[in-house]
């Protein structure tokens, strides 16, 4: 019998040896920075050397996350932070942004590249294309459901790895703009404030409508190990020994004996996480909506607070040695709480602790006991004398990747529609290029419309976020049918999708394709990609620290806050706390939220000309119609400001 590989997760030292005491075959962690969970404790480069040494000592693996966008500015510490890596001898590191590929490739060849659930990998065209760059293994997205898991892990040239217990996020992986539109704090920097906890108002009532259940798959082990999937990952760097001990004994016993999945699940119910779904791999779409939007067992409400604790009611008998997590709705979680001193009894508890980001109304929940104790220290801590590299070095390194420069200052526009309608009533103008987003339903109808030379010629047809694995050789013949039709120009939204277009194609990068810093933008042109979009998060210092001046600049859009496969009960409008209003649409089965308000940054479009930028994108992909096109082209080509619209992160800057 095949047996996956337990991956469990190490947010201290603590965890890290309950996943081994558990019985975790590897751990991922996080250093101090570039990981997707900076909240988490996280671990020093010593650290990590005795992270490591533990581990292999016990013939287990240890994985590192680099899983985060990596800004111009950080790239010298990025790399350095890669030198120090390559001298801990890990196992394998998970990554997001191409920067850490290109180096990996070129200077340290000794480290193994997995790629993150952020590079949003959910189909077999994902293995096919990184294994070509290095990639040894992809971390399949959450929202596979088990016919397209058994048609990706049969058709991939690399091995992969699937999540299969933990928290699940509403929006895909890797393409949630929500937390980073609200705050600067982005979700795929590792900085995710959770506004998928957070309530909102829809047809007068108010709810997380976007709060899911926690992912559990322990009844799919069987599924697993047939289709001999490499690697089964349980989410969680954010969560205490406990939690990480009885997950990984849970799966260890059901992967070790199959009949046992009955008994292990009974462990699982002492998770002290959300309630469970088995969401698309158990075809069940049902009550997967989470009642309590924190982790842990609902104890109670904070009554009130004061300097040296708070008061509370709760049915649960809570013991001095208890955890407690606290979840305030305004923004973050003030996180664990361990009680150290408790008076009173059920229906009313005083708490002694440090009460610095608390308030009466916050939700209380149990987060774990003190039946479990395990080491937070190594017994002979070892320190080495890392080989550190100089800055100029450093800067010789980002130089090695070349960047086309721009040969040309004279403003370009391309401009972004949605729907066959729209392609039909658009006037022949300036406009260098179209991105049309098409229904999967559309693609076919394309071919025969009506629509003038000169228009065509500048359609480029854009392929979705997301394709199925069931829907891949569809797709590509249809994209073939088109290009014999005289459409030879298509936007990806994955770098992958490359390997879906007839050869001859002229190739475009959408913004989803993460290219925020330099080297990223060094590894899309090293294929030949002239053309290309900068992200919606960007913002104006960090486009001005790159060298690179031929990305396309969006300046007017809608950016998709929230892309997600799983439908929401709620009305076309949304609000939140602070009155602002959301839409709900649905696109190719995806719900996606966007802001009423569009942003623009049209004013600026002077100042990027003087800086070298020439390429800009109107996006009226989520407009009605095209009525007010006319407004917004006059605006970008006076440079004027759009009264009524917002801009991003573009002035406050990305955190």
């Amino acid at each position: 019998m095949f047996k996956p590989e337990l991956l469990l997760p190490a947010g201290s030292i603590e965890t890290f040896f309950a996943a081994l005491d558990g019985g975790a075959d590897a751990v991922y962690l996080g250093l101090k920075k570039f990981n997707a969970r900076n909240r988490a404790k996280n671990f020093s480069f010593n650290d990590l050397v005795n992270i490591i040494h533990a581990a292999h000592s016990r013939n287990r693996k240890v994985y590192i996350t680099l899983n985060t966008l990596i800004k111009n500015a950080e790239l010298p510490e990025l790399i350095e932070t890669l030198n120090l890596i390559s001298q801990c001898n890990p196992d394998a590191l998970i990554v997001q942004d191409f920067a850490i590929i290109q180096i990996v490739r070129k200077y340290y060849r000794n480290l193994k590249i997995h790629t993150s659930t952020q590079m949003s990998a959910h189909n077999q065209l994902a293995a096919g294309y990184f294994k070509k760059y290095g990639a040894e293994r992809i971390i399949l997205s959450r929202e596979l459901t088990e016919a397209e898991l058994r048609k990706t892990v049969a058709e991939s040239v690399l091995p992969v790895e699937a999540f299969v217990h933990g928290a699940l996020c509403y929006s895909f992986s890797g393409q949630c703009l929500f937390s980073s539109y609200l705050g600067g704090n982005s979700a795929n920097r590792g900085m995710c404030a959770q506004v998928c906890r957070r309530a909102f108002k829809s047809d007068g009532e108010k709810s997380a409508v976007f709060s899911l259940k926690d992912f559990q798959l322990i009844d799919f082990i069987p599924l697993y190990s047939e289709l001999k999937v490499a690697s089964l990952k349980i989410e969680g760097r954010m969560k205490n020994a406990e939690y990480v001990y009885n997950t990984a004994r849970a799966y260890r016993m059901a992967i070790d004996d199959h009949s046992r999945i009955d008994e292990a699940k009974e462990i699982l119910k002492r998770d002290f996480a959300r309630e469970k779904t088995g969401w698309f791999m158990s075809g069940n779409l049902q009550n997967v909506i989470a009642q309590n939007s924190g982790t842990g067992l609902f104890a109670g409400k904070i009554i009130s607070v004061n300097k040296t604790g708070f008061e509370f009611s709760s049915e649960i008998e809570l013991k001095p040695g208890y955890q407690l997590r606290i979840r305030n709705f305004k923004d973050t979680e003030a996180g664990f709480i361990r009680i150290n001193s408790l008076t009173g009894e059920r229906n009313c508890y005083s708490v002694s602790c440090e009460t610095s980001g608390i308030s009466a109304g916050d939700e209380v929940y149990l987060a774990g006991t003190d039946l479990y104790r395990t080491k937070s220290s190594f017994p002979d801590y070892q320190r080495i004398n890392f080989r550190t590299i100089s800055p100029k070095q450093a800067e010789t390194i980002k130089a090695s990747f070349p960047v086309l420069i721009a040969k040309s200052n004279k403003p370009q526009l391309f401009l972004r529609l949605s729907g066959l309608n729209n392609i039909t009533g658009l006037k022949n103008s300036n406009i260098v290029a179209v991105f049309l987003k098409l229904k999967f339903s559309e693609f076919g109808k394309l071919k025969g419309l009506k629509i003038s030379p000169e228009i065509k010629s500048k359609i480029r047809i854009e392929l979705p976020k997301y394709i199925s694995a069931t829907r891949v050789k569809p797709l590509a013949k249809m994209i073939s049918d088109l290009y014999n039709s005289g459409y030879r120009s298509f936007v990806i939204s994955h770098i992958s999708q490359t390997d879906i277009l007839p050869q001859g194609s002229k190739v475009t990068t959408n913004e989803n394709i993460y290219l925020l810093n330099d080297l990223a933008v060094s590894f899309v042109q090293q294929q030949g990609i002239k053309d290309y979009c900068y992200p919606l998060e960007n913002d104006y210092p960090n486009m001005l620290r790159g060298r690179d001046r031929n990305g396309i600049v969006p300046v007017y859009f809608h950016p998709e806050l929230f892309y997600s496969r799983m439908p929401v009960k709620s009305g076309r409008l949304l609000s939140d706390d602070n009155g602002k209003k959301y839409l709900r649409s649905v696109f190719n089965g995806f719900t996606v939220i966007t802001d009423t308000v569009p942003v623009s940054v049209t004013h600026n479009v002077n100042k990027f000309i003087s800086k070298g930028f020439y390429r800009f994108l109107i996006d009226f992909s989520h407009e009605p119609d095209i009525s007010k096109l006319d407004m917004v082209i006059n605006s970008f080509k006076k440079s004027e400001k759009i009264s009524g619209t917002g801009d991003f992160n573009m002035k406050k800057e990305l955190h």
